[in-house]
């Protein structure tokens, strides 16, 4: 046999073997129960009223903690819990798989918000390809940075894991862009923290703790410190970025745990209060969204969800097996456990389906199916179930909400109300939202080459979801028309470059070092930049000699309003220049490129030595318009219902689902933005919309006229009848 046909027979059986191998693994599959359902791996206690944790605590090299040794490391969750459960199957549901790509996306929702208060960004992130968010991995940002963020808000793992770091720099590439900055060599990858989720109320376990060990990159740590069996003192964060844990003498430098003596049975056991269900008070810590107004002492006016009110928890509809895929709840969700979750949504619940099976019919937990007295069938084509029962009360305009994760509710700190980035709802919009076409890369500092501009031109030729139009143009194109659905949504806030008619967001981080200097702001950019105070020789200009050292109080009428537009003046003179400065700073490191800075769904670029101005509308594409994402509570009494007055409620010209203002939030000091009327971002035709509602006005009336007209009709029927039966009895 020649050399070729033996390498070819040795090719074709490798072949073969990996098809059987294949085959073998697939058949496998389909017989043998998953783990993530069947649950066989460990023994399980499978008594409703839970298990006892008394348990003995490991650290991460799976050794015994000893309370009472020489500077004792901190426990790990995954091998203290993971020795009687899969920690590998939970660890990838669905609070863990943002970073995998084979999860699916589903309904766009929340989005991670990178907010840097001293330069304006506010950019909504997503692994997930929701669009109109934008990919970390996509603006050079690393995993570890994404970690470090957001994990105050996570229950550990996620972005932050060892796999996922190894993933992320494999993607980067050696050549690390600028902003990008992994420092998992001295944190260590963020572990997954059971507590989080599956603290009993009262036991001790501080989320808040989590957040601030987070905060001071304490990874590690974290769990020790937020369970109260130890305390932590010492920061990571304040280690250089090339500090080897490992290295002789590094122990003396890392954060220290003094563990509670008291806490520790004679045997070495701990008990841990927890539960198999997490609570309320669990999700809340990153689920909460209030109304701005709360923070100003109204609170007490708002009322709790009406399943919460009734006894239900988060939990019981958003429920998970061993593998944590929580069921979100939305209509027409894939879950992973197929039709079981169907009845878990809003309309799976309450509204009959005979012919659902089992666990897929209507009616769990004692729901009750509304009559919806009156209401023609084609409203259950075009809303959900939220859009006329979730949400506050709509008014005239559309306010702004504060949420767990963008805002860091939690922090005992004094709250205005209008802290950013400003989230604004709830807008009624078609499912889709507002989603835009997937994020372009990161910006590089490199000029374009032929191939970029070939590249760029068979992706138009290829064609791209429409995103939505300026709103200083009032129209929306809507990716996918959905049913209506309350929305909170955001405008982005960013810097970046113009490269090839296509505007692209640079890494904050990056952004920072370029700009801080041009900008001068250190900590809070539109506080800063509007910060303006006249000089003594301006006073004196304005005020003349002897009154321009009056303190402020002893001001007339007449000097305070000079004083306002002379300050007034002055603040437009230096926001213009420092923007303008820090355009071209950029433009500097990124030639070939116009430095841009969106804000409230407009541009702004430079326009000669120190001053900017707005770029045409047309010109930015779908770089500057907002990201929705679908609300579903919380859910208002029957009474209190969208509609529960009548038709009017919506179809009138002054109606608030059609006829809210929404006002986009802009960074800039003195940035003015126009309102948008609701309809506009509906994609509503308002001629066919006026119309229809004229019509409504006489529909009372047209009832009544109906039922006099019906009545006419019986009674010259009826006295037919009787003429015709008098003739016949008379023959």
């Amino acid at each position: 046999m020649s050399d070729r046909s033996r390498h070819l027979t040795s090719r074709n059986a490798r072949r073969l073997l990996s098809l059987l191998l294949s085959w073998v693994c697939w058949c496998s599959f389909l017989g043998a129960p998953s783990l993530a359902v069947a649950q066989s791996r460990y023994a399980t206690s499978d008594n409703m009223s839970g298990y006892v944790h008394w348990i003995e605590l490991f650290d991460a090299s799976n050794t015994k903690i000893d309370p009472a040794s020489e500077n004792p490391p901190p426990y790990s969750p995954e091998k203290t819990c993971g020795r009687c459960h899969e920690f590998d199957t939970i660890a990838h549901g669905w609070h863990f798989n943002a970073v995998n790509e084979a999860a699916d996306p589903g309904r766009g929702g929340q989005p991670w918000i990178w907010s840097d208060d001293r330069t304006g960004t506010h950019l909504p992130l997503s692994y997930r390809d929701w669009m109109g968010t934008y990919n970390p991995d996509a603006l050079g940002l690393s995993r570890w940075q994404v970690a470090a963020k957001f994990g105050s808000f996570l229950p550990g793992g996620g972005p932050g894991s060892e796999e996922s770091i190894a993933a992320g720099e494999a993607l980067q590439g050696e050549e690390r862009p600028e902003g990008y900055l992994d420092r998992s060599g001295v944190t260590g990858a963020l572990p997954v923290d059971c507590m989080l989720c599956h603290r009993k109320q009262g036991n001790g376990y501080s989320p808040f703790v989590w957040s601030e060990q987070i905060e001071d990159e304490n990874f590690a740590y974290a769990p020790t410190a937020a369970l109260g069996v130890g305390t932590v003192a010492g920061s990571m964060k304040r280690l250089k970025d090339d500090f080897d844990p490992t290295a002789e003498g590094a122990a003396s430098k890392l954060p220290k745990v003094t563990y509670e003596a008291s806490r520790f049975r004679s045997d070495g056991k701990v008990f841990i209060d927890l539960i198999r269900k997490p609570e309320n008070n669990a999700c809340y810590y990153c689920h909460t969204n209030v109304p701005a107004e709360t923070t100003q002492g109204t609170r007490w006016q708002h009322d709790e969800d009406v399943h919460l009110r009734a006894g239900m928890s988060c939990a019981d509809c958003h429920r998970n097996g061993l593998d944590h895929n929580t069921v979100r709840g939305f209509e027409g969700e894939q879950h992973p456990s197929g039709s079981v979750a169907t009845s878990l949504s809003c309309q799976g619940c309450h509204m009959p389906n005979d012919s659902a099976d089992g666990l897929s019919r209507a009616g769990r937990m004692g729901a009750p199916q509304p009559a919806h007295a009156g209401l023609p069938p084609l409203h259950f084509d075009k809303l959900t179930c939220t859009a006329c029962h979730s949400g506050g009360l709509l008014e005239p305009s559309v306010g702004r909400q504060l949420n767990s994760i963008a805002h860091h509710l939690g922090q005992h700190v004094k709250r205005t109300g209008l802290e950013q980035p400003g989230i604004v709802g709830p807008v009624h919009l078609p499912a889709s939202g507002l989603r835009q076409s997937s994020a372009p890369p990161a910006a590089t500092n490199e000029a374009p080459s032929e191939a970029d501009e070939t590249a760029s031109g068979a992706e138009e030729a290829a064609g791209e979801p429409v995103a939505v139009a300026s709103p200083d143009e009032g129209t929306v194109k809507q990716v996918e028309v959905g049913k209506y659905t309350p929305h909170r949504m955001m405008w982005p806030s960013y810097w970046g470059v113009k490269r090839n008619e296509k505007i692209v967001p640079l890494n904050p981080e990056e952004v920072y070092e370029l700009i801080r200097r041009p900008l001068k702001v250190r900590r809070e950019f539109t506080e800063e930049l509007a910060d303006v105070k006249l000089s003594l020789s301006q006073r004196k200009e304005l005020l003349g000699e002897d009154r321009a050292r009056a303190k402020e109080e002893e001001w007339t009428t007449e000097e305070r309003q000079k004083i306002a537009t002379a300050e007034r003046t002055a603040r437009e003179l230096q926001v213009s220049e420092r923007v303008s400065d820090a355009l071209q700073a950029i433009e500097e490191a990124y030639p070939d490129s116009v430095a841009i800075f969106i804000s409230g769904g407009s541009g702004f670029v430079r326009d000669g030595a120190s001053t900017i101005k707005a770029v045409e509308p047309e010109s930015l594409g779908d770089a500057a318009e907002p990201y929705a994402w679908p609300m579903a509570h919380a859910v208002r009494p029957a009474r209190q219902a969208l509609g529960a007055t009548g038709c009017l409620e919506c179809h009138s010209d002054n109606s608030l689902f059609f006829g809210a203002e929404v006002l986009p939030v802009g960074l800039l000091p003195g940035q003015s933005t126009k309102p948008l009327k609701t309809h506009t971002l509906q994609e509503v035709d308002t001629d066919r919309l006026t119309a229809w509602n004229q019509l409504f006005q006489g529909r009372a009336f047209f009832k009544i006229a109906g039922l006099i007209a019906l009545g006419l009709t019986c009674v010259v029927a009826l006295s037919a009848c009787a003429i015709n039966l008098s003739r016949i009895t008379r023959r």
